[in-house]
């Protein structure tokens, strides 16, 4: 039987009367953490023609994958309704749809909940409507005033169409300035890109978002995190006030991880020579140990050798250090991808490092 049916907090209930639906493309609703050039109105993190230039099949099926990607808003409307196209499903059995499929609201910075499609959207794999379908969800607060909206963005999926409906005749305005505007720039693997959260702003990077206040973009590619040369060059390129270097499990073995990550560094700094750069090894541990010593000592002689050169700018995380407190055995689902109790320990240390840089005042 289907739970909704006895429990009405599992129902995804909406209705659209009284209401009126804006394309989030347009004014005054706020789009960040996309890479987008004149006339597009996609929703991608990296420019088609880059694709065109590389040979990475996992970064060009992941670019358009919405992780990061946040619309932001004031309104004082009680109900809000977001529709959406969600072209190409990708469940996976480890992430809850409402992870990689769903988008959350945060009103005032306060979790409200999520909008989602409902389990039955994907049938053996697939989608159960076709591409110019949509699905829509609803969240319906207490009262009638104005609130700062924000709504995240799918962490595993890509996204054609977006609409939000409120009350008829209820204010619209953009959002307030985010007080850190140059974005925090994410680089790594499938945790970088948010798996396996339970919603989309229980992410590391959207967490450290939230209490730092500050704009940020996710380079998060699942599997596909090798530390090219091109990306190396792109994100170089990029305005930011920090980058964080979350490089470390997707490199297939020791000597890639060697031959790659301090190249990898040196070629970002050509571009960004007094950037921060927060340097981090992988977290999990317990399974082989020996390996993830030695993967650890290749990036802790990236940041050595990076300091002896003079460079006052770089620092390190002992990814051994981020879950000692909590327990790796309660952080992660599956041996490898962090719970939200291991993303909520990620964004504490992380997030730490970036508050105190902040404080310094040594932010781009």
């Amino acid at each position: 039987m289907d739970i909704a049916k006895i429990d009405k907090n599992f129902a995804n209930t909406y209705s659209f009367e009284g209401l009126e639906t804006y394309n989030i493309n347009d004014a005054p609703f706020q789009l960040y953490g996309l890479c987008r050039e004149a006339g597009e109105t996609d929703f991608k993190r990296l420019p088609h023609k880059l694709m065109k230039e590389l040979n990475l099949p996992g970064v060009q099926t992941l670019y358009t994958h919405t992780a990061g990607i946040r619309v932001r808003f004031r309104t004082d409307s009680a109900r809000i309704v977001l529709s959406a196209v969600l072209p190409n499903l990708h469940p996976m059995s480890h992430m809850p749809l409402a992870g990689s499929m769903g988008f959350d609201l945060y009103a005032d910075g306060a979790y409200c909940g999520i909008l989602r499609p409902d389990a039955n959207i994907v049938a053996n794999g697939e989608a159960s409507w076709n591409e110019e379908s949509r699905f829509s969800s609803g969240y319906t607060f207490p009262d009638k005033k104005e609130r700062e909206i924000l709504i995240n963005f799918p962490l595993y999926n890509n996204v054609k169409e977006v609409y939000i409906s409120l009350e008829k005749g209820a204010s619209l305005a953009p959002a307030r300035e985010y007080a850190i505007q140059k974005p925090i720039v994410y680089y790594g693997s499938s945790i970088t890109q948010g798996g396996c959260a339970s919603h989309p702003g229980n992410h590391y990077c959207a967490m450290i978002s939230r209490r730092l206040d500050a704009d940020f973009i996710n380079l998060g590619f699942s599997g596909s995190c090798r530390a090219e040369r091109e990306l190396a060059d792109y994100i170089g390129k990029l305005d930011m006030s920090a980058f964080v270097y979350d490089y470390d499990y997707n490199a297939p073995t020791i000597a890639h991880l060697q031959n790659t990550h301090e190249e990898f560094f040196k070629r970002f700094r050509t571009y960004q020579p007094k950037t921060p750069v927060i340097m981090i090894s992988k977290a999990n541990v317990t399974v082989d140990p020996e390996t993830t010593a030695r993967r650890r000592e290749i990036i802790r002689k990236t940041w050595e050798n990076a300091r002896e050169a003079g460079d006052e700018n770089v620092y390190f995380i002992d990814g051994t250090d981020i879950y000692k407190d909590v327990g790796e055995d309660s952080c992660t689902v599956d041996g490898v991808h962090p719970n939200d109790l291991g993303f909520w320990a990620m964004a504490n240390t992380v997030g730490k490092i970036l508050a105190e840089i902040v404080a310094s005042d040594n932010f781009s």
